[in-house]
């Protein structure tokens, strides 16, 4: 019995945990950090102030949980990379990869949140921020390399910056533009004019850019 009644608490605390983070990206998403005000988190949640201060004390606590959103994504892409199956090319993977980000952020307003914290000024426009992306990126072009789909020059960890940071300044400007639903043909343009740049002539040829039909 007391087992149990544990289990119920621990997943009464997880619901409020990812209720609050949750109420906390949708303002953040809407407002940027700095903007996103305790009350307005707490009207959103639809909880009391004391319901929040008892997971998270500090504001920072609750952009650390949405940040935290966003590496378990790319750590589960650089795990899948590495003892996954092949795909039949890696630069394919990549692209879709990219997609499967531009449709989670689409959904998911942590997810959302998190982007815009990487990319406004604050404080979390950090290299930390931004670890886990590079790392899935490096990991999946690394594999690239290995078998054979890069042209000679391209160093997959230079590379992981340049695209980290081409798909970060698309997201700045859609964001910018309110153009966040057009994210997948921007996503397909960007990757249109830097994969001849990476790819081998006979890969390249073979790839596609739109999201994978579902």
């Amino acid at each position: 019995m007391q087992e149990n009644t544990e289990a119920e608490t621990g997943d009464r605390r997880e619901r409020m945990i990812r209720r609050l983070v949750e109420a906390a990206g949708v303002v953040i998403d809407r407002d940027g950090y700095a903007a996103a005000s305790t009350p307005e988190i707490l009207r959103q949640a639809g909880v009391s102030r004391g319901a929040l201060y008892h997971h998270f004390q500090r504001k920072e606590q609750l952009g650390d949980a949405i940040l935290d959103r966003q590496r378990v994504f790319f750590e589960e892409v650089a795990e899948q990379t590495a003892s996954g199956p092949a795909p039949r090319f890696w630069l394919q993977a990549l692209i879709d990869i990219s997609h499967h980000y531009t449709a989670s952020i689409l959904q998911d307003p942590v997810l959302r949140a998190a982007v815009r914290l990487s990319i406004e000024p604050g404080p979390y426009q950090t290299a930390q921020s931004y670890a886990a992306p590079l790392g899935a990126v490096t990991a999946v072009l690394e594999a690239a390399r290995a078998a054979d789909e890069l042209q000679d020059h391209v160093t997959p960890e230079e590379a992981s910056r340049t695209l980290v940071g081409c798909y970060s300044g698309v997201q700045l400007l859609a964001l910018a533009l309110a153009e966040r639903q057009a994210l997948h043909q921007q996503v397909s343009a960007m990757w249109s004019l830097i994969m001849p740049g990476l790819a081998r002539g006979h890969v390249l040829t073979q790839l596609r850019l739109d999201p994978p039909i579902s």
